[in-house]
């Protein structure tokens, strides 16, 4: 097990860092000082709890022709301490810090990534070609996410519901290759799935106007109505 990044939470009170979500996610600038305030206070947690781990894949493929490949589990996770931080927030109403502190969450992770791509690229004869979700593809079916947990580490599990603790955190099936022709260009790339609720290029009525989901954040803060099944609905 080895600890989150170090580089990604150096920089997390950064003013870049900060700036890149308060654009992704359309707050205005008088709100930065508020989430500042957030990520000051979750920093310290993710100092101590954050970490991530990588592992034999109990998924295995034959070599592609010309291309051999290798598949590992990973996950990453940013502690117990910002699922605790979060529910003191939900217990004192504060629906704008529940959702600053998802954000910022998200936004690191999403970075995690990339980081890990360097990782393999520096310290394996390997690169990542692909990432592959447990529940998006037939052969990685969301069943295979308790061995997965099971086989890197005691410290994230899954409920009977398949979903994770602590809540920020990431799981994966790592396609390596060395095939220089192939590198991964990002998790999303070749993503075609456009309702997806992360998407968020442009602002709230573009996505209206295109009829894309809204975050479910925007309806949490705003009180919109929900459909029946706990889902946003436009």
């Amino acid at each position: 097990m080895a600890a989150f990044f170090s580089d990604l939470l150096d920089d997390f009170l950064k003013d870049h860092f900060l700036r890149r979500v308060l654009q992704k996610f359309h707050y205005r600038e008088t709100q930065w000082k508020e989430l500042y305030g957030v990520a000051e206070k979750m920093l310290p947690l993710m100092q101590k709890e954050a970490f991530w781990e990588r592992g034999k894949s109990c998924f295995t493929e034959p070599s592609k022709e010309h291309s051999p490949v290798k598949y590992e589990d990973v996950v990453m996770s940013l502690g117990n301490g910002l699922d605790d931080l979060q529910e003191n927030y939900n217990k004192k109403g504060l629906l704008s810090e529940i959702y600053m502190l998802q954000n910022l969450a998200s936004e690191l992770l999403m970075l995690g990534y990339s980081s890990y791509n360097q990782y393999i690229s520096k310290n394996m004869d390997w690169h990542v070609a692909k990432y592959h979700f447990l529940g998006s593809e037939k052969e990685f079916p969301l069943e295979m996410l308790p061995k997965l947990l099971r086989r890197l580490t005691p410290k994230i599990t899954c409920n009977e519901a398949f979903c994770i603790l602590p809540k920020k955190t990431v799981a994966f099936v790592g396609e390596l290759t060395q095939d220089e022709e192939i590198h991964c260009e990002g998790i999303c790339a070749g993503c075609q799935s456009k309702n997806c609720p992360n998407w968020v290029s442009e602002d709230f009525q573009s996505r209206k106007d295109k009829k894309l989901p809204a975050h479910y954040g925007y309806y949490r803060i705003f009180r919109k109505p929900l459909k029946k099944d706990g889902s946003p609905a436009l």
